[in-house]
């Protein structure tokens, strides 16, 4: 015997959500993927920009230091003249 138009017409849709289904599927993994690599991505920019602030902190730490040590020199350099002063 065969199938009823109305058994057709499910098998017919079956096949149709298959194919749907699958095409949803593959669309689904690769939307995934490009997700993931979104966000390896955005995690190498984070460790950079966390390298450089944290660059731009030691180079002003470096200042800071370079400014005390240098005021500290001249102050020391003021006090040896005013202890010892030379003949002109």
């Amino acid at each position: 015997m065969g199938k009823s138009k109305v058994a057709k017409k499910i098998d017919k849709l079956e096949q149709e959500a298959d194919r749907l289904r699958k095409q949803a599927e593959k669309k689904g993994k690769q939307l995934s993927s490009d997700a993931s690599d979104r966000i390896d991505d955005l995690r190498k920019e984070e460790k950079s920009s966390k390298k450089g602030l944290v660059m731009l902190l030691m180079a002003v730490a470096g200042a800071a230091t370079a400014f005390v040590l240098k005021k500290k020199r001249d102050q020391e350099l003021d006090e040896a003249l005013w202890e010892e002063p030379r003949s002109i």
